[in-house]
Protein backbone atom coordinates (compact mmCIF):
# COMPACT_ATOMS: atom_id res chain seq x y z
CA UNK A 1 0.00 0.00 0.00
CA UNK A 2 1.52 3.27 -1.33
CA UNK A 3 0.50 5.71 1.55
CA UNK A 4 1.40 9.02 -0.75
CA UNK A 5 -0.56 7.33 -3.93
CA UNK A 6 -3.24 7.12 -1.03
CA UNK A 7 -3.06 10.57 -0.07
CA UNK A 8 -3.31 12.06 -3.66
CA UNK A 9 -6.09 10.22 -4.03
CA UNK A 10 -7.95 11.12 -1.10
CA UNK A 11 -7.03 14.71 -1.88
CA UNK A 12 -8.64 14.32 -5.36
CA UNK A 13 -11.99 12.85 -4.07
CA UNK A 14 -12.05 15.95 -1.53
CA UNK A 15 -11.22 18.38 -4.41
CA UNK A 16 -14.47 16.21 -6.10
CA UNK A 17 -12.37 15.27 -8.87
CA UNK A 18 -14.13 12.27 -10.16
CA UNK A 19 -11.39 11.20 -12.36
CA UNK A 20 -9.69 9.64 -9.51
CA UNK A 21 -12.67 6.97 -10.01
CA UNK A 22 -11.06 6.20 -13.24
CA UNK A 23 -7.65 5.76 -12.28
CA UNK A 24 -8.38 3.45 -9.34
CA UNK A 25 -10.66 1.03 -11.42
CA UNK A 26 -7.95 0.45 -13.56
CA UNK A 27 -4.90 0.26 -10.99
CA UNK A 28 -4.66 -3.51 -9.66
CA UNK A 29 -2.96 -2.35 -6.70
CA UNK A 30 -5.57 -0.42 -5.64
CA UNK A 31 -7.83 -3.14 -4.33
CA UNK A 32 -6.99 -3.61 -0.88
CA UNK A 33 -6.11 0.00 -0.56
CA UNK A 34 -9.58 0.61 -1.72
CA UNK A 35 -10.70 -2.32 1.10
CA UNK A 36 -8.95 -0.58 3.87
CA UNK A 37 -10.27 2.78 2.90
CA UNK A 38 -13.99 1.26 4.21
CA UNK A 39 -12.44 -0.30 7.34
CA UNK A 40 -11.21 3.01 8.21
CA UNK A 41 -14.17 5.00 7.54
CA UNK A 42 -16.20 2.94 9.11
CA UNK A 43 -14.17 2.93 12.52
CA UNK A 44 -13.70 6.44 12.17
CA UNK A 45 -17.44 6.71 11.91
CA UNK A 46 -17.74 4.35 14.88
CA UNK A 47 -15.52 6.22 17.11
CA UNK A 48 -17.43 9.66 16.05
CA UNK A 49 -20.19 8.03 17.43
CA UNK A 50 -18.57 6.84 20.92
CA UNK A 51 -17.53 10.41 21.05
CA UNK A 52 -20.78 11.70 20.37
CA UNK A 53 -22.20 9.35 22.89
CA UNK A 54 -19.43 10.24 25.62
CA UNK A 55 -20.06 14.05 24.68
CA UNK A 56 -24.13 13.31 25.10
CA UNK A 57 -23.06 12.30 29.00
CA UNK A 58 -25.07 9.10 28.06
CA UNK A 59 -24.83 5.71 30.32
CA UNK A 60 -22.77 3.16 29.21
CA UNK A 61 -19.68 4.09 27.63
CA UNK A 62 -17.70 1.13 27.85
CA UNK A 63 -20.62 -1.06 26.36
CA UNK A 64 -21.01 1.79 23.79
CA UNK A 65 -17.87 1.65 22.76
CA UNK A 66 -17.25 -2.06 22.39
CA UNK A 67 -20.60 -2.84 20.48
CA UNK A 68 -20.54 0.97 18.68
CA UNK A 69 -16.92 1.16 17.80
CA UNK A 70 -15.75 -2.23 17.51
CA UNK A 71 -18.75 -4.32 16.58
CA UNK A 72 -20.44 -1.70 14.76
CA UNK A 73 -17.49 -0.52 12.82
CA UNK A 74 -16.79 -4.37 11.57
CA UNK A 75 -20.45 -4.42 10.41
CA UNK A 76 -20.71 -2.00 8.51
CA UNK A 77 -17.56 -2.96 6.41
CA UNK A 78 -19.27 -6.38 6.19
CA UNK A 79 -22.65 -4.92 5.29
CA UNK A 80 -20.49 -2.56 2.77
CA UNK A 81 -19.38 -5.87 1.23
CA UNK A 82 -23.08 -7.01 1.09
CA UNK A 83 -23.92 -3.39 -0.97
CA UNK A 84 -21.46 -3.94 -2.92
CA UNK A 85 -22.72 -7.55 -4.20
CA UNK A 86 -26.02 -6.60 -3.94
CA UNK A 87 -25.42 -3.52 -6.63
CA UNK A 88 -22.97 -6.19 -8.52
CA UNK A 89 -25.88 -8.74 -8.99
CA UNK A 90 -28.28 -5.89 -9.87
CA UNK A 91 -26.19 -4.79 -12.43
CA UNK A 92 -24.63 -7.84 -13.84
CA UNK A 93 -27.70 -10.38 -13.92
CA UNK A 94 -30.49 -8.07 -13.53
CA UNK A 95 -29.98 -5.84 -16.13
CA UNK A 96 -27.25 -7.87 -17.85
CA UNK A 97 -24.75 -4.96 -17.70
CA UNK A 98 -21.06 -5.45 -17.39
CA UNK A 99 -19.26 -4.38 -14.43
CA UNK A 100 -15.92 -5.92 -13.16
CA UNK A 101 -16.53 -7.24 -9.36
CA UNK A 102 -12.61 -5.90 -8.92
CA UNK A 103 -13.51 -2.57 -10.41
CA UNK A 104 -16.52 -2.10 -8.34
CA UNK A 105 -14.41 -2.89 -5.08
CA UNK A 106 -11.86 -0.61 -5.59
CA UNK A 107 -13.89 2.58 -7.11
CA UNK A 108 -16.31 2.17 -4.13
CA UNK A 109 -13.88 1.47 -1.70
CA UNK A 110 -12.59 4.92 -2.04
CA UNK A 111 -15.53 6.27 -2.56
CA UNK A 112 -16.31 5.05 1.18
CA UNK A 113 -14.08 8.07 2.45
CA UNK A 114 -16.98 10.63 3.33
CA UNK A 115 -18.11 7.84 5.86
CA UNK A 116 -14.54 9.05 7.59
CA UNK A 117 -16.24 12.56 8.25
CA UNK A 118 -18.82 11.21 11.08
CA UNK A 119 -15.98 11.06 13.29
CA UNK A 120 -16.54 14.41 13.92
CA UNK A 121 -19.84 14.22 15.32
CA UNK A 122 -18.69 15.06 18.45
CA UNK A 123 -19.28 18.29 17.79
CA UNK A 124 -22.78 19.63 19.38
CA UNK A 125 -25.06 21.48 17.53
CA UNK A 126 -23.96 19.74 13.95
CA UNK A 127 -23.60 16.35 15.37
CA UNK A 128 -26.15 14.90 13.23
CA UNK A 129 -25.54 17.45 10.21
CA UNK A 130 -22.18 15.85 9.91
CA UNK A 131 -23.57 12.43 10.08
CA UNK A 132 -25.92 12.74 7.83
CA UNK A 133 -24.01 14.30 5.43
CA UNK A 134 -21.17 11.98 5.37
CA UNK A 135 -23.65 9.27 4.53
CA UNK A 136 -24.83 11.29 1.72
CA UNK A 137 -21.78 11.93 0.43
CA UNK A 138 -20.58 8.45 0.63
CA UNK A 139 -24.25 7.46 -1.36
CA UNK A 140 -23.48 10.08 -3.95
CA UNK A 141 -19.92 9.12 -4.18
CA UNK A 142 -20.45 5.81 -4.48
CA UNK A 143 -23.06 6.03 -7.43
CA UNK A 144 -20.27 8.00 -9.36
CA UNK A 145 -17.69 5.35 -8.26
CA UNK A 146 -20.48 2.55 -9.61
CA UNK A 147 -20.93 4.57 -12.77
CA UNK A 148 -17.12 4.44 -13.71
CA UNK A 149 -17.07 0.53 -13.28
CA UNK A 150 -20.15 -0.63 -15.49
CA UNK A 151 -21.65 0.56 -19.13
CA UNK A 152 -24.73 1.05 -17.26
CA UNK A 153 -26.61 3.94 -17.67
CA UNK A 154 -27.04 6.52 -14.65
CA UNK A 155 -30.70 4.75 -13.99
CA UNK A 156 -29.56 1.43 -13.37
CA UNK A 157 -26.93 2.78 -11.66
CA UNK A 158 -29.30 4.52 -8.94
CA UNK A 159 -30.91 1.13 -8.35
CA UNK A 160 -28.63 -0.69 -8.27
CA UNK A 161 -26.86 1.43 -5.99
CA UNK A 162 -29.88 2.72 -3.89
CA UNK A 163 -30.52 -0.81 -3.54
CA UNK A 164 -27.59 -1.67 -2.13
CA UNK A 165 -27.81 1.26 0.07
CA UNK A 166 -30.51 -0.18 1.66
CA UNK A 167 -29.87 -2.78 2.73
CA UNK A 168 -26.58 -1.70 4.34
CA UNK A 169 -28.49 1.29 6.06
CA UNK A 170 -31.72 -0.59 6.73
CA UNK A 171 -29.75 -3.35 8.49
CA UNK A 172 -27.20 -1.00 10.68
CA UNK A 173 -30.16 0.48 11.63
CA UNK A 174 -31.86 -2.88 13.03
CA UNK A 175 -29.09 -3.07 14.73
CA UNK A 176 -29.41 -0.59 17.36
CA UNK A 177 -32.17 -0.79 19.51
CA UNK A 178 -32.95 -0.03 23.25
CA UNK A 179 -29.77 -1.92 24.69
CA UNK A 180 -27.77 -2.92 21.85
CA UNK A 181 -25.81 -0.40 19.73
CA UNK A 182 -24.35 -2.71 16.83
CA UNK A 183 -24.14 -0.01 14.29
CA UNK A 184 -21.44 3.03 14.04
CA UNK A 185 -21.92 6.57 13.50
CA UNK A 186 -25.09 8.72 12.49
CA UNK A 187 -27.36 4.98 13.75
CA UNK A 188 -26.91 5.20 17.59
CA UNK A 189 -27.32 9.36 17.52
CA UNK A 190 -30.83 8.66 18.38
CA UNK A 191 -30.47 6.46 21.45
CA UNK A 192 -33.50 7.47 23.86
Amino acid sequence: MDIEVLTARLLRLIRLDTTVFDEVRMDPTATMTSFIVVVAASFAAGFGGFLWWLVQDFPDSGKVFFQSFILGSLFSSGLWIVWLFVAYVLLTQVFRERADLQQLVRTMGLAAAPLGLSILMFIPGIDFGIGLASVALLFGLTTVAIQTATTADMGRVLVANTAGFAVWAIVLTLLVGDDTFLAPGIFISNPY
